[in-house]
């Protein structure tokens, strides 16, 4: 038979704790439970607390979830900018030696015009002992996606003009391709 009852206590002795700073509360809590019957393990669906009702969530919702593109996957870098992102990684408390060729991203969550925490995502090879893990068929090195949570920033490259002088350009750019094709006419 089935009853409902409070599991703080049980999450409790899980060890579930986070740190948070001492003027923030939580306010939600999404968990996904495996309950142990003795003979088998059962996954309930994820609960979110407090429970949501209807119309009570803003459509479009207000929180803007931001991917920033810090390499493309197949982005060729110059010696400066290799060295400027290696330098950012290593001060995220990651090794680049670890990090696989592909994209490198910032990914988090604006509220209004303050940012919720950043997290770089990227992929990460496998090391056992120190070393690349190969898969046993293809004997490509393994790799996974792994997220850090962003403590120091990039600065934008050098290179870059602003929005302004890129916007600039598109225009150009779209001026001569519209007077190219007028005079293929």
């Amino acid at each position: 038979m089935t009853q409902k009852r409070t599991i703080g206590s049980q999450l409790d002795d899980l060890g579930l704790a986070l740190d948070l700073e001492d003027d923030h509360r939580v306010v939600e809590a999404t968990v996904t439970l495996v309950t142990d019957a003795g003979n088998y393990l059962q996954e309930h669906r994820p609960i979110t607390l407090p429970v949501k009702e209807p119309g009570s969530v803003l459509v479009p919702h207000p929180v803007e979830r931001r991917i920033i593109t810090v390499l493309a996957e197949d982005q060729e870098l110059s010696a400066e900018q290799r060295e400027r992102v290696q330098t950012w990684l290593t001060e995220n408390g990651i090794d680049p030696k670890h990090v696989a060729r592909g994209a490198i991203t910032v990914e988090g969550k604006m509220f209004g015009n303050r940012p919720g925490r950043q997290y770089i995502g990227f992929r990460q090879f496998h090391l056992e002992n120190g070393q690349k893990v190969h898969a046993q068929v293809s004997n490509d090195v393994v790799t996974f996606q792994r997220y850090v949570e962003q403590t120091v920033e990039l600065a934008p490259d050098p290179a870059w003009e602003g929005w302004e002088a890129a916007h600039a350009r598109v225009d150009q750019i779209k001026h001569q391709n519209e007077g190219q094709k007028a005079g293929n006419e």
